[in-house]
Protein backbone atom coordinates (compact mmCIF):
# COMPACT_ATOMS: atom_id res chain seq x y z
CA UNK A 1 0.00 0.00 0.00
CA UNK A 2 1.33 3.54 -1.02
CA UNK A 3 2.25 5.98 2.06
CA UNK A 4 -0.50 7.91 1.28
CA UNK A 5 -3.16 5.61 1.89
CA UNK A 6 -4.70 5.07 4.73
CA UNK A 7 -4.89 2.50 6.78
CA UNK A 8 -7.72 0.13 7.93
CA UNK A 9 -7.48 0.94 11.10
CA UNK A 10 -7.27 4.78 10.36
CA UNK A 11 -10.02 3.55 7.50
CA UNK A 12 -12.16 2.88 10.16
CA UNK A 13 -11.29 5.66 12.70
CA UNK A 14 -11.78 8.74 10.25
CA UNK A 15 -12.87 7.18 6.99
CA UNK A 16 -16.18 6.66 5.65
CA UNK A 17 -17.74 5.01 8.61
CA UNK A 18 -18.21 8.90 10.61
CA UNK A 19 -21.73 9.86 10.75
CA UNK A 20 -22.54 13.38 10.12
CA UNK A 21 -21.41 14.63 13.74
CA UNK A 22 -18.50 12.56 14.01
CA UNK A 23 -17.39 14.45 10.77
CA UNK A 24 -18.22 17.85 11.87
CA UNK A 25 -16.22 17.07 15.55
CA UNK A 26 -13.17 15.96 13.45
CA UNK A 27 -13.94 19.29 10.83
CA UNK A 28 -14.05 21.44 14.01
CA UNK A 29 -10.91 19.90 15.74
CA UNK A 30 -8.95 20.62 12.72
CA UNK A 31 -10.68 23.66 11.79
CA UNK A 32 -7.73 25.49 12.86
CA UNK A 33 -5.41 24.00 10.31
CA UNK A 34 -7.70 24.53 7.23
CA UNK A 35 -7.52 28.31 8.27
CA UNK A 36 -3.99 28.17 7.86
CA UNK A 37 -4.31 26.96 4.63
CA UNK A 38 -6.84 29.50 3.94
CA UNK A 39 -4.23 32.59 5.14
CA UNK A 40 -1.56 30.89 2.95
CA UNK A 41 -3.57 30.57 -0.37
CA UNK A 42 -4.68 34.35 0.32
CA UNK A 43 -0.98 35.35 1.25
CA UNK A 44 1.17 36.78 -1.86
CA UNK A 45 4.51 37.55 -0.31
CA UNK A 46 6.73 33.87 0.24
CA UNK A 47 8.26 35.44 4.01
CA UNK A 48 5.00 35.58 5.23
CA UNK A 49 3.86 32.43 3.77
CA UNK A 50 6.57 31.24 5.71
CA UNK A 51 5.37 32.42 8.90
CA UNK A 52 2.08 31.01 8.30
CA UNK A 53 3.56 27.68 7.60
CA UNK A 54 5.71 27.97 10.63
CA UNK A 55 2.39 28.89 12.96
CA UNK A 56 0.42 25.66 11.37
CA UNK A 57 3.15 23.38 12.11
CA UNK A 58 3.24 24.91 15.79
CA UNK A 59 -0.21 24.12 15.94
CA UNK A 60 0.10 20.40 14.43
CA UNK A 61 3.29 19.75 16.48
CA UNK A 62 1.09 21.15 19.63
CA UNK A 63 -1.34 17.74 18.77
CA UNK A 64 1.01 15.61 19.31
CA UNK A 65 1.95 13.71 22.86
CA UNK A 66 5.64 14.57 21.98
CA UNK A 67 7.75 18.10 23.36
CA UNK A 68 10.61 17.19 20.80
CA UNK A 69 8.46 18.25 17.78
CA UNK A 70 6.71 21.28 20.21
CA UNK A 71 10.19 22.51 20.62
CA UNK A 72 12.26 22.21 17.64
CA UNK A 73 9.35 23.31 15.19
CA UNK A 74 8.89 26.88 18.18
CA UNK A 75 12.63 27.41 17.47
CA UNK A 76 12.70 27.34 13.58
CA UNK A 77 9.29 29.30 13.74
CA UNK A 78 11.21 31.96 16.45
CA UNK A 79 13.94 32.17 14.33
CA UNK A 80 11.86 32.98 11.49
CA UNK A 81 10.49 35.49 13.15
CA UNK A 82 13.69 38.06 13.18
CA UNK A 83 15.18 39.99 10.92
CA UNK A 84 18.14 37.18 10.38
CA UNK A 85 15.23 34.74 9.82
CA UNK A 86 13.29 36.59 6.87
CA UNK A 87 16.81 37.65 5.24
CA UNK A 88 17.54 33.88 5.14
CA UNK A 89 14.08 33.16 3.52
CA UNK A 90 14.51 35.81 1.33
CA UNK A 91 17.85 34.82 0.12
CA UNK A 92 16.54 31.10 -0.26
CA UNK A 93 14.04 31.92 -2.74
CA UNK A 94 16.28 34.35 -4.67
CA UNK A 95 18.30 31.05 -4.89
CA UNK A 96 15.44 28.71 -6.50
CA UNK A 97 14.39 31.60 -8.46
CA UNK A 98 18.47 31.68 -10.15
CA UNK A 99 18.43 27.86 -10.60
CA UNK A 100 15.38 28.22 -12.66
Amino acid sequence: MPAFEMTASEQAEYGNSLNVWQALRLLQAWHPLVAYGQRFVQETDPYKKSLIVAEASEWVASKTDATLDDQAVKLLADLLRTKEGENLVRWCLLQVEAVR
